[in-house]
């Protein structure tokens, strides 16, 4: 962990002032779900999305702006982020009994159905559901795993 991207992550998250708006033309489902995010989230889908590098297709513009949807739908509050953040795979036991921080640990999975229910294509909504693994694990294209990794560089820079 480096504790000054952590720091820099937590000043972003309590001064963010992000619009309501997506920056990107998004299906009425999923607009609404970006909009429903904490403007902490909703600031740091902006920075992702901004991060991509190259052709940006539109399954990828759309998981980055909503791949951590699951957090706020979860009722996740910031404190509660930090001590997730913080205790990492420390304290696995005591983390999976904590409401709050057992939804951080799935929010990556909710993410996905919230994103399904709203009509995302397919490759968007894996690409959410995936967006904390191993590319190299899941056996995917080298295409759409390319399209991970860029995700992944996007979220871990932002």
């Amino acid at each position: 962990m480096r504790p000054l991207y952590r720091a820099r992550q937590f000043w972003q998250a309590i001064t963010a002032a992000p619009g309501r708006e997506p920056p990107c033309a998004l299906a009425p489902g999923l607009a609404e779900l970006y909009r429903a995010m904490p403007r902490s989230d909703r600031a740091h889908a902006l920075r992702t999305y901004r991060r991509l590098e190259g052709p940006v297709p539109p399954a990828l513009a759309v998981a980055a702006l909503l791949h951590d949807v699951g957090k706020a739908r979860g009722g996740v509050r910031l404190w509660q982020r930090v001590v997730f953040v913080l205790a990492g795979g420390r304290l696995p036991g005591w983390l999976a009994r904590q409401a709050g921080l057992a939804a951080l640990a799935a929010h990556a999975a909710r993410g996905a159905e919230l994103l399904a229910a709203a009509g995302a294509e397919a490759p968007t909504v894996e690409l959410v559901r995936h967006h904390h693994d191993d590319p190299a694990s899941l056996g995917w294209p080298a295409e759409q795993r390319a399209l991970l990794e860029a995700l992944q560089r996007a979220d871990e820079a932002s």
